[in-house]
């Protein structure tokens, strides 16, 4: 456990180093071990799911672990279905819990090899690597845009190309264009309509791929800039335009006061003294982003009503069950539906309590910005990782101080 307490604001501009984007890191591992080619990747994630599949593809073994990495497993899935050998991929608890069934029932309809070790449409799977054709395929769209991005980068290799036809609305489309673009960097061609996705049969070729930093990450300092106004940051590499979707940071924050600017160096962020006290966003494109613009308007005593949060029930934890309950010990009202959740306004946040954190790196990260408020504890801190290992390092800049076992 730690406890962060807010110290002195710094006078200066305070610049942050973001980790490098995860999910762009993902697939152009994918992508560099599928092709029989040169894909050279440039600033790869230091964050824990990208080095457990990094760890996976170089031992080239028939076991692959995922830990806590749902991208990484279901990528891992779509990739031991058309390389060659026996490989099992394997999870943690929490993993195993979560939904492979949609990616699976797509590719064994391909003419895939793969066996659901203990529970149908699980983890352990177990695959038999050969030579697909590919055609057309059908997949339910509106449970995890992660099931038809491992079809889209397997699409290449198979010798009559992919067509993808959604069964329902695709969530999370910005990740799919993340796909598309990372795709296209090594000479994939991929189309994106309403209804389908079509990769055609074009291998992947010689490739150079730089990754951004990660604009998720960037949402706890747009948090912080949001809830003490005096603070000024400078999120380095950060530059528009930008293939992530999370990018919609700029303006999802602008309600909450937050006035960005670009320069050469970054994003700069400050605070521009006007806050819009009631709001409702749509986050199907985003919904990384919920936890912590939840606990910004909690944090502000506003409120905002939150939609298009149905994938959040699968996700490391259900976060929107453990938003709600992480709210209430602050003192702060909230509701969840099955794909919302409303923050009331005018809640007095309760001192020095506890924050759990579920074994979810965005649930620690999310609660840490309202530091600015209230002496705030995290259990399990380590758990930010999974995406941001230098997380408290860098929020310590923002004039926090992190004691440790307390």
């Amino acid at each position: 456990m730690i406890r962060l307490e807010k110290n002195t604001t710094p006078d200066s501009i305070v610049e942050i180093e973001l980790p490098a984007s995860k999910s762009i890191s993902n697939r152009a591992l994918i992508i560099q071990h599928l092709a029989n080619v040169d894909i050279k990747i440039e600033n790869l994630s230091a964050a824990d799911d990208t080095v457990h599949l990094n760890r996976a593809l170089q031992k080239g073994g028939d076991e692959f672990w995922m830990g806590d990495a749902g991208t990484a497993a279901r990528f891992s899935i779509a990739y031991a279905a058309v390389k060659a050998g026996k490989r099992i991929i394997r999870g943690s608890e929490r993993l195993s819990q979560r939904p492979m069934k949609p990616l699976i029932d797509a590719l064994r309809n391909l003419g895939a090899n793969l066996v659901c070790l203990e529970k149908e449409g699980y983890l352990p799977v177990e695959s038999i690597g050969e030579e697909l054709k590919g055609g057309v395929v059908e997949i339910e769209a509106s449970v995890s845009s992660q099931f038809i991005s491992a079809l889209m980068l397997i699409g290449p290799q198979l010798t009559k190309g992919l067509t993808v036809k959604f069964q329902g609305e695709p969530t999370s489309l910005p990740y799919l264009t993340i796909t598309q673009k990372v795709m296209e960097m090594c000479g994939a061609e991929v189309r994106i309509s309403k209804d389908s996705i079509v990769v055609e049969p074009k291998k992947y070729v010689n490739a150079t791929i730089k990754v951004e930093p990660d604009w998720s990450a960037a949402s706890y300092f747009f948090s912080a800039v949001a809830v003490n106004p005096d603070l000024k940051v400078l999120l380095k590499g950060l530059t528009s335009p930008s293939i992530q979707g999370d990018a919609n940071l700029v303006e999802l924050y602008k309600p909450l006061g937050v006035k960005p600017t670009f320069n050469q160096a970054g994003l700069l962020l400050e605070h521009s003294g006007e806050v819009n006290p009631h709001f409702k966003i749509n986050l199907q494109d985003n919904p990384d982003l919920a936890q912590t613009i939840a606990a910004t308007y909690a944090g502000l005593g506003c409120e905002v009503l939150l939609t298009g949060l149905h994938t959040l029930k699968v996700k490391e934890t259900d976060r929107l069950s453990a938003m709600v309950n992480e709210l209430s010990t602050l003192g702060v009202k909230a509701e969840a539906t099955h794909d919302s959740l409303f923050v009331k306004a005018g809640n007095q946040l309760t001192l020095d309590q506890t924050i759990l954190t579920y074994g979810d790196h965005r649930m620690a990260m999310a609660f840490a910005p309202l530091v600015f408020k209230t002496h705030v504890s995290l259990e399990n801190p380590a758990v930010v990782a999974k995406s941001f290992p230098d997380f408290f390092a860098e929020f310590s800049k923002l004039g926090v101080v992190t004691k440790t076992n307390v």
